[in-house]
């Protein structure tokens, strides 16, 4: 598939996926409020690191070995039902004996059923979701994930014809369980359209080494960068109230929907790399980063400019102290953009160590920061702090990718005249190769 073409659908389909999760979370922080709404993405929060661990991160790689055809799709497809069921088992009992408070959130959600399916169901999304990225297939799995949160959507209890059977206390756990329905939906649908009784045959044993190595590293990368963007919640979920608390996670989620497109193009720029197309996703990732960069600061001072007045009118009246860490967390919006692209493109050579020093660098800052400044300054100093550390990783992963290529700084953060021309070509490829298809 052509670069142009793989670029489009991924961000179309995407794009969908990610518009219904952002309806989603504005009706749900409307319903909950602040208080209610941060308590439930705090659990999320703690539930998702857990999913780094005890999946082994290893989409990454099955994503690595199906984009080289090293392993097939039914043998991928096996190890993912096969580790989902084999953590899940003794994880069901492991989550039965934790003790929950009996009043909020936690047991309204009904805790051990909740965790329960979004882990198993975050597993099977994990898995397969790389799976069908790796064979270029964005439309199939975005459509399934989309139709599970537009029934999500449908069911928040905020008009009296869903609250005549649906109540709060109900939502939460369907809430929950909605992961599951979208893991199992992709895994049938992964396992009707690919897996072939013929290919389920023995992984070769010079592959067994490598496949677990790459996913050892990826899990102390991902564990990492994970704590880089989301450990201040920890800090302000100590040292804030609940309000701030949500606030604060609300700001963050604002701020990491413009990661959705880096996301997007680097799930393109990860197999790419990885089938060998070395340079030219080199060369046209700096191009999509300068792009990426001149849109966001429009973007973004659309932003600072209303949301003082738009935050509380879209989230609600609780969310009126989420301003000002958004603003301040403009810099790591922008940094960030630059470094996803970077890091898939590291990760498709399989170059993880530099995505794993940058990672360091960010952590230590944040937490060492987050430590000193939080208690005193509340969320305000989580944002400060957090901007500090994603601008550090930033500027090393840079500098390395200038080592190795003689690169500026200048080539991935300033558009430049001829960039207008350079995406012109890319849009009249698109355009050819949809009317080759036609014909």
């Amino acid at each position: 598939m052509k670069l142009a073409t793989a670029l489009s659908k991924s961000i179309l389909w995407r794009g969908f996926y990610f518009l219904s999760v952002m309806l989603l979370n504005v009706l749900v922080a409307r319903h909950f409020q602040s208080d209610g709404s941060g308590q439930i993405y705090y659990i999320i929060n703690l539930l998702a690191f857990t999913l780094i661990i005890i999946s082994l991160c290893l989409e990454a790689p099955m994503g690595y070995y199906l984009s080289q055809q090293k392993m097939n799709e039914t043998q991928l497809a096996a190890i993912s039902v096969a580790w989902t069921i084999l953590i899940m088992l003794p994880g069901w009992f492991i989550i039965r004996s934790l003790e929950v408070p009996k009043e909020g959130i936690l047991q309204l959600a009904g805790f051990h059923f909740s965790a329960t399916a979004f882990l198993t169901g975050n597993l099977l999304i994990t898995f397969f979701v790389a799976l069908f990225y790796a064979k270029m297939d964005f439309v199939l799995p975005n459509l399934l994930l989309v139709a599970v949160n537009l029934l999500l959507i449908i069911l928040v209890p905020n008009n009296e014809w869903v609250q005549g059977f649906m109540s709060s206390e109900n939502y939460v756990q369907l809430y929950f369980l909605g992961f599951f329905m979208q893991g199992f939906s992709l895994m049938i649908a992964f396992l009707f359209r690919y897996f072939k009784f013929s290919d389920l045959k023995r992984i070769p044993a010079e592959l067994i080494k490598p496949f677990l190595s790459f996913a050892l590293i990826a899990v102390v990368t991902n564990a990492m960068t994970f704590l880089m963007y989301r450990i201040d919640y920890w800090f302000v979920n100590k040292y804030c109230d609940d309000a701030d608390l949500g606030n604060y996670i609300q700001a963050c989620k604002l701020a990491q929907l413009f990661f959705v497109v880096p996301s997007i193009l680097a799930a393109v720029v990860f197999p790419m790399t990885a089938s060998g197309r070395r340079e030219e996703m080199n060369e046209k990732m700096q191009l999509l980063s300068r792009g990426l960069i001149l849109s966001y600061c429009i973007a973004c001072g659309g932003l600072v400019a209303l949301g003082y007045w738009l935050f509380p009118f879209v989230f609600g009246e609780t969310f009126d102290n989420m301003y000002v860490p958004f603003v301040l967390l403009v810099p790591a919006i922008l940094s960030y953009s630059v470094i996803h692209l970077l890091a898939a493109y590291y990760s498709g050579k399989k170059v993880l160590s530099v995505n794993f020093k940058g990672n360091l660098i960010a952590l230590v800052i944040i937490v060492v920061g987050d430590m000193l400044v939080i208690p005193r300054f509340g969320i305000t100093g989580a944002a400060i702090v957090s901007s500090i550390g994603y601008i550090s990783y930033m500027s090393f992963i840079l500098l390395m990718h200038r080592k190795e290529y003689k690169s500026r700084f200048a080539d991935f953060l300033f558009f430049r005249k001829k960039d207008g021309q350079l995406f012109y070509k890319l849009l009249m490829e698109k355009i050819s190769s949809r009317k080759t298809d036609v014909s």
